[in-house]
């Protein structure tokens, strides 16, 4: 089996969104695992169900996912958007082999409410007691700041298969500094193994300077800027060229990883 790599989903996202980065991975012989987070399925009362869900608990299902799994390789964690925080917070507590983050949300200690967000997010964050309400973006909303970019047969798709997320998440994410669970804090000195992060330009749920800031926090990362592209990154026309980039970095570390020591035998030295 080829290495196992575990795609997790971002915001009002599920499983199905990240087929085509799964179709990409696949083909370059990696072992692709996507489970959904909790309450993301398109199901009866999906926005009730996910509205108080805690990101702590997206967390805990993950590494309860992959130990179930068995590994006989240490996985490879690829997360997109709030999918990049869980990756984040996964790598912080169990071994990885390599992390890859496209267009994550950032952990506390990083300012995510920045003047470009504020068009998407404040019409949710005004919202009283919106941090135990589910909540989704608007469909003009999603076009111009989700799918951005996209040909618009491609955004009514996305925009007609999102589900609803929970507000708590967003709180843990936006007001990470009045959780006191400190639910987003992630020990960047934990995460031991090497990181890619990529960028967008046209993003503005994930803006350039937030994942700047949260590519800096890890000693060994890589950061790839994607001057044109929009946050779903995960599934445009430059998604193959981005993977086949992404295999190309993770070639090198996963042969380090994987590599077998060789005992030499000792010799005498000649009398």
């Amino acid at each position: 089996m080829g290495q196992p790599l575990i795609l997790i989903h971002g915001m009002w996202c599920n499983t199905r969104h990240l087929a085509r980065l799964d179709e990409l991975f696949s083909a370059r012989t990696y072992e692709c695992h996507r489970p959904s987070l909790p309450h993301h399925e398109p199901v009866e009362r999906q926005a009730e169900a996910v509205g108080a869900l805690s990101i702590r608990e997206c967390v805990q299902h993950i590494k309860n996912y992959i130990a179930a799994q068995h590994f006989s390789q240490l996985p490879v964690i690829v997360g997109h958007s709030m999918g990049g925080l869980v990756a984040q917070l996964v790598a912080a507590q169990i071994p990885a082999a390599a992390l890859v983050l496209l267009t994550p949300a950032s952990p506390a200690g990083i300012n995510a409410v920045v003047p470009k967000v504020l068009p998407w997010s404040l019409p949710i964050l005004s919202r009283p007691g919106f941090w135990k309400r589910p909540h989704k973006l608007s469909q003009e909303q999603a076009r111009r700041y989700l799918v951005n970019g996209l040909h618009t047969t491609h955004q009514e798709k996305i925009i007609n298969s999102l589900v609803h997320e929970s507000g708590r998440m967003l709180s843990e994410i936006a007001f990470w500094w009045a959780d006191g669970s400190r639910a987003t804090r992630v020990d960047a000195a934990a995460v031991k193994c090497p990181v890619y992060v990529v960028s967008a330009g046209s993003d503005s749920l994930t803006p350039t300077s937030v994942v700047k800031k949260v590519a800096a926090r890890y000693a060994n990362s890589t950061h790839r800027h994607w001057p044109e592209r929009s946050h779903w990154v995960i599934d445009d026309l430059d998604t193959e060229d981005m993977v086949h980039e992404i295999d190309g970095w993770l070639r090198p570390v996963l042969q380090r990883l994987n590599r077998v020591p060789t005992t030499l035998p000792r010799v005498s030295r000649a009398q």
